[in-house]
This record gives structure tokens, C-alpha cells and sequence, in this order.
């Protein structure tokens, strides 16, 4: 027999095994190309914020690799576990390691060229409805699907990188073992090694601990400034106290359970089961409860920014519509400009002009250093803030154009304010400080503006050196059907400017982009739909990564619980041997598979609450937005709706493989 037919011979006897291994392996390359397609498509990543898009994309990227790491490398292990007696008897025949190593590597090469070519196939049928559909929800327009080199060199090169890895892993594991090692390795059981209770309950505790220091950070506002190095020292706590908790848990739960002896007792099969199967599946359950955790905590924060979307761009935006006008630049009388933008569909309900005075100030102590001071006069802003307010020639108001929950309202003005330019000097006392965000954001519309008496507005303007720039401000009935009519303003204005001197400033210079992004209308609605669209991308992607991380953790435990049915099987055999009835064995396989498929998932949406939760302090609290809560009930119970159907079908074919 020829080394050629040997090998063909075992790949006959092994069907199963090789079917399984080769979709799993298929499996991986088709996800990393649908991926691919999505992220080096090159119309994706040229339209709209084509930069935060890259963003949104990367983060799945990373994890994607990350989980197909573990996911090959598992599967290959289990792959290779089962078929080590052989490799022990081929030793025992004569055959050199040099050969099994010929042997692995002919073998998974063949799986491997069979996979990418399946994957990548079952990848081009699949992606072009995946893309579709990808911007149907996003709502990016009709942009058309296309291949470039990249989504093959990419997707081809992660997977061979990965399952080179693993090769290389089993034959060094393969040859190191000895003959007996190997032929013996379907009668080796996996021993509890370091049983320790105390560890278990030290892991209870790091993982509470971590999450009440993760509530911390955003609750406490020392903390808070340095949210980023808590938030990674809370994480890493978490990380570890679960590797500790879910090896060493259950130790903690027997000595615990013990002292309820009819409970123990009764329980015994189950938790002696248990306790060893956490223990060799630690790795496992450790990866289903991160993933789920993340999974959860994504999409959940994905929807919860889509539905703060709106409200964050009316806070950001009192006008629907907002540009700045300067000596030369965007001239547009009040008559034109309503030609422009007042439809009968949706008329200007509001329109408000400020003027306002930029001076800048040298610094005292610094060399081409200067101050910036931005000057509005009384009546401008009793008009845009509906107030009365009235100020002497020597008093001024410091007005900060921000949300009071955001800023700590502290005013640079405490002492008053002195400028001398030249022989004059001008000196205002501080009447009050006010925080209120009136003015849509601007750069023109700093964090604080100098609100003074009307007549020494003019006096600076005809004393001091400065900018005079006005904002003309509009709302309408409708700001969501603002869209076309900003699009016409900004041609209109663009048109205006094209045959206008270049916009100048008296300290400040503009190169010709900044300038056309300061004389670009800002608009409401504008800011929306991109919010709408970064959402709807990243919702998307983060339902794909989840999809492809739920299939991927239910295939681990399914490896794990079905790769292991001989040793099952002879094991029931013998409880029904001694007495133990089907009914009872049903009801112990439901018991631990009940646990195996659920405690992962329970505790990633716990931990996923946990950060939640705490993240959820920086906007008021959870009370204070129930959507946070209804988003991630709504996500959770989607998530274990899913892995239900997955654990009956498992329990179902459990049983079925045990023929009880």
C-alpha cells in the first residue's frame, strides 16, 4: 500500500470527522469574505464620514480574527484528539514521525485548498444579497457591489495564517507523545486538577469587585477624570475573576452544597458532572460569556445612540439652519435668502440675525500669542434668549453656549476684563455668568461670548481691530425636511462667494478647505442623517459579528458535547446498569445540558448590564432613560430566545445519540 492510498484509506474511515473539520474550517473563510466584502468595498468607504465607517468596521475585524483564532484551533484540536490511537498504531507499524508529519500536513492541505475554494464560492453567491441588504438598512443610496483583490488576499491570507498556526500546534503535541501516549489517549480522563473553593470564591469577588469599581468610575466624579484607566483596570479585574470563577466555581459550590445534604444527595450525578466539565471547558465558557457579553453590550449601545440620535442633535442645534456672514463673504439680503430656503411645503417659522465682534487680544507674556474674545451685544441676546436683561456701560454678562450637564460652568472671567489696544483701555466688570446652548455650534460660536451694553458694542467695533461677523439663524415647521433646502443654500451661497474676495481674517488665516468649511451652512437635519447612517452601519456590522459569534460559540459546545458521545454513551450504559432509570437519565442530560448552554450566556448579559449600567451614569442614570433598559431586555431576550431553540435541538439529538 502506497502512502497516498494510506492516506486516502483514513480519510475514508473518517468521514465524519473530515466533513465536520472541513466545514468548520469552510465555515471560517466564508465569514471572513462576506466580511471583507463589506469593508474593502471601495463605494462604502468614499461615501458619508467614509472614515468613520472604516472605524465602525475595524472593531468587528479585530474581534472576527480573534474568534476565528480560537474557533480553528479548537475545532482542529478536537479534530485531531480522536485520531491519535491511529497515529500510535501507524508507530507501532514502522512508520517514521517524519511520515505522520507528511501525513498531517497532506491531509489538513487538502481540507485547507478545499475550504477556501468552498468558502469563497459559497461567499461570492452569498455576499452580493449580503450587500443588498447591507444598504437597504443604512439607507446609503444605490451604491454597486464590486470584488477587488484585497477581499481575496485578505480572507485567504487570515485563514491560512490561522490554521498554519494549528498545524503546526498538533504535530509538535502529535510527535512529542509517545507510542503508548498516543494509543492510550481515547482511555486517558481529563483528572480535576487544583480543586480549590477558596480560589472560586476569591473569583466571585474579583469579578463583584471590578463591577462595583466600573460603576464607580462614571458615578463618582473623581473617578471620572480618569475614566480610562479605571474602565481597563475594572475590565482586566473582570476578565480574570471569570477565568477564576468559571475553573474553580463549582468547587466553591460542591463544599457549599454539602452542607445541604438532601439537596447534594440528590444532586450528586448532576454536580460531579458538572464540576468536571466546567473544569475542561473553561477556555470555552470563558470565550461564549465574553462574546455574549460584548454582543449584547454592542448592539445594545448601537441602538441606544440611535435613539439618543435625535434628541443629542436638537440639543446640538437650537436653529435648523445656521451660517455666518461675513464683510465679503455669504451676502445674502433677508429677500434673496427666502427665495432660497422659504417653501410653501415647510415654511421659515423664525429668523434671527446676532452680530457679533471678534477681537484678539496679545498675550502680556508670550510672543504670537493672543486671546480670543468674542463680543454680542445686550439686545441680540435678550432676542435669541427671550430674556430682559440689561447691562450699564461697565458691566458685561459671560454667556458659555453649552449645555449646563456638560460643562462645569466656571467662568475665566471671575476678575472682570481689561483691554488695552494701543491708547485705549477699556475695563468691564462681571455682572453674572450664564449657561444655556441657544447657538448652534459654530466657528464662529465659541464656548464663551461677552454679552455688553449696546452702545459699547459699536464703540469696540469702531475702536478695536477686529472680525464683525453675523449668524443668520432660521427654523422651520419641519427641520426633517430641511435636507434639500440646505443643499440649495450651500450652492447658492457658493455661488455668491465665487466672485468674492477670498475670506480674511485680521489675526487668523484660512487655506481655501477651511474657508469653504466655515462658510458652509450647519445644518440639523444634516447632522442627523449622518448619526442615522454611523448607527445603521454600525447596527449592521455589529448584527453580523453577532450572528457569526452565536453560530460560532453554539458549534464550540456542540464540538465539545458531541466530539466526546463514546465516552457518553458507555457512561449511561452503566448508571442504567446499576439502576438508575431513562427517565432519570433524561433528566440528568437536560440538567447539564441546560447549564453548559445557558450559565455563559446569563452571566454575559449580566456583565453586559453591569457595564450598561454604569456607562449609563454619564446621562442621568438608568431611571433617567428607561430606553437603555427596554434596548437591552429587548436584545437579551432575543439572544437566549435563540439559544433556547439551539439547546432543545442539542438535547433532542443528545438523547437521540444515546438512544434513551
Amino acid at each position: 500500500m502506497t502512502f497516498n492510498q494510506l492516506v486516502w484509506k483514513m480519510a475514508k474511515g473518517n468521514k465524519s470527522k473530515y466533513l465536520f473539520y472541513f466545514l468548520c474550517n469552510a465555515f471560517a473563510v466564508f465569514f471572513f469574505f462576506m466580511y471583507s466584502t463589506i469593508y474593502f468595498n471601495n463605494s462604502v468607504v468614499a461615501v458619508k464620514e467614509s472614515e468613520s465607517i472604516k472605524d465602525v468596521l475595524s472593531i468587528p475585524g479585530v474581534a472576527l480574527v480573534f474568534f476565528t483564532v480560537f474557533f480553528i484551533t479548537y475545532a482542529h484540536r478536537i479534530f485531531t484528539r480522536r485520531r491519535k490511537k491511529e497515529f500510535g498504531l501507524l508507530m507501532t507499524l514502522g512508520m517514521a514521525k517524519r511520515d505522520i508529519a507528511k501525513l498531517l500536513i497532506i491531509e489538513n492541505v487538502i481540507i485547507a485548498f478545499t475550504s477556501i475554494l468552498t468558502g469563497i464560492i459559497t461567499g461570492l453567491v452569498f455576499s452580493r444579497l449580503m450587500f443588498l441588504l447591507f444598504i437597504h438598512m443604512t439607507g446609503l443610496g444605490d451604491i454597486p457591489f464590486n470584488l477587488s483583490q484585497e477581499m481575496f488576499t485578505y480572507s485567504i491570507g487570515a485563514y491560512l495564517c490561522i490554521i498554519l498556526i494549528s498545524i503546526l500546534i498538533t504535530i509538535y503535541l502529535t510527535l512529542t507523545k509517545t507510542v503508548s501516549q498516543n494509543l492510550k489517549s481515547d482511555r486517558v480522563v481529563d483528572a480535576i486538577k487544583h480543586r480549590s473553593p477558596v480560589f472560586g470564591l476569591l473569583g466571585v469577588f474579583m469579578v463583584t469587585g471590578s463591577a462595583v469599581l466600573l460603576y464607580c468610575t462614571f458615578s463618582i466624579p473623581s473617578m471620572a477624570q480618569d475614566a480610562g484607566g479605571y474602565l481597563l483596570m475594572s475590565t482586566l479585574g473582570i476578565l480574570m475573576g471569570l477565568y477564576v470563577t468559571l475553573s474553580q466555581g463549582m468547587s466553591f459550590f460542591m463544599k457549599f452544597a454539602r452542607k445541604h445534604k438532601p439537596y447534594y444527595y440528590n444532586e450528586l450525578l448532576t454536580l460531579r458532572s458538572l464540576e468536571y466539565k466546567f473544569k475542561q471547558l473553561t477556555a470555552i465558557m470563558l470565550l461564549v460569556t465574553i462574546m455574549s457579553m460584548v454582543t449584547i453590550f454592542y448592539s445594545t449601545t448601537i441602538l441606544i445612540i440611535n435613539s439618543l440620535g435625535e434628541q443629542q442633535v436638537i440639543d446640538d442645534h437650537p436653529y435648523d439652519i445656521a451660517y455666518v456672514e461675513t464683510v465679503t463673504k455669504n451676502t445674502l439680503s433677508k429677500e434673496e435668502l427666502y427665495e432660497v430656503v422659504n417653501k410653501p411645503e415647510n415654511p421659515v417659522k423664525k429668523y434671527d440675525t446676532v452680530e457679533m465682534y471678534i477681537y484678539y487680544q496679545d498675550d502680556s507674556y508670550m510672543d504670537d500669542a493672543y486671546h480670543v474674545h468674542t463680543f454680542m451685544q445686550v439686545s441680540d441676546f435678550n432676542k435669541i434668549m427671550g430674556t430682559n436683561e440689561v447691562l450699564n456701560k461697565e458691566q458685561f454678562i459671560d454667556w458659555i453656549n453649552m449645555d449646563p450637564k456638560t460643562t462645569s460652568g466656571d467662568s475665566i472671567y471671575e476678575n472682570g476684563l481689561a483691554i488695552k489696544d494701543g491708547d485705549s483701555q477699556f475695563k468691564y466688570s462681571l455682572k453674572k455668568t450664564i449657561i444655556d446652548k441657544q447657538l448652534n455650534f459654530h466657528r464662529y460660536t465659541p464656548y464663551s461670548i461677552l454679552v455688553v451694553n449696546d452702545t459699547v458694542f459699536q464703540q469696540l467695533r469702531k475702536d478695536l481691530i477686529g472680525d464683525k461677523v453675523r449668524m443668520n439663524l432660521l427654523n422651520f415647521a419641519d427641520w426633517k425636511l430641511t435636507e434639500e433646502v440646505a443643499e440649495d443654500l450651500e450652492s447658492r451661497l457658493e455661488e455668491i462667494n465665487e466672485s468674492t474676495p477670498p475670506l480674511e481674517s485680521v489675526r487668523e488665516v484660512y487655506d481655501v478647505e477651511e474657508a469653504k468649511q466655515i462658510l458652509k451652512p450647519v445644518s440639523k437635519v444634516v447632522d442627523y442623517n449622518q448619526i442615522r447612517s454611523s448607527s445603521k452601519i454600525m447596527f449592521f456590522v455589529t448584527t453580523f459579528i453577532s450572528i457569526l459569534f452565536f453560530f460560532g460559540s453554539f458549534i464550540l459546545l456542540y464540538l465539545n458535547i458531541f466530539s466526546n458521545m463514546a465516552e457518553e454513551k458507555a457512561k449511561y450504559k452503566k448508571l442504567f446498569k446499576i439502576g438508575i432509570t431513562r427517565r432519570e437519565i433524561q433528566k440528568l442530560v437536560s440538567k447539564e445540558m441546560s447549564v453548559l448552554f445557558f450559565f455563559a450566556p446569563l452571566l454575559g448579559c449580566s456583565l453586559a448590564f453591569v457595564y450598561i449600567f454604569s456607562f449609563a451614569q454619564d446621562v442621568g442614570g438608568i431611571l433617567e432613560n428607561p430606553q437603555f433598559l427596554v434596548h437591552f431586555f429587548s436584545i437579551s431576550g432575543v439572544y437566549l430566545l435563540i439559544q433556547t431553540v439551539y439547546y432543545f435541538y442539542s438535547r433532542k439529538k443528545m438523547l437521540s445519540e444515546l438512544e434513551i
